[in-house]
């Protein structure tokens, strides 16, 4: 669990309308810009363990699909948004500093 703010990517790094894994510590965190806002998820599937980066970014709902059975993830709050997942992932607190994008405890 991370405890204080690192830096995590670039936003150079992460466009308008993509996202990417990055590893701060022992978290697999995943980074995606919507709109203009930068949201950090778990980038492990809460269903199945499948990497949310190999999924799709839906921009119109702000979520992210897991690759291996199309279960939805909210990328703000990290609540499930369709079958068959139903446990939440992490979620992490985002900064922005200059072009960096920090990491840290949620809130």
């Amino acid at each position: 669990m991370l405890t204080k703010f690192v830096e995590a990517a670039k936003k150079s790094q992460v466009p308008e309308g993509t996202m990417m894994s990055v590893k701060v510590g022992e978290e697999e965190i995943l980074i995606a810009c919507v709109d203009g806002n930068y949201y950090a998820i778990s980038n492990i599937c809460s269903h199945q363990g499948g990497w949310l980066d190999q999924g799709e970014l839906l921009k119109e709902n702000c979520e992210v699909m897991c690759p291996l059975h199309d279960g939805g993830f909210d990328l703000k709050t990290g609540e499930p948004t369709s079958e068959p997942c139903k446990v939440p992932v992490a979620t992490y607190g985002v900064r922005i500093e200059g072009d960096a994008i920090l990491v840290g405890p949620p809130g």
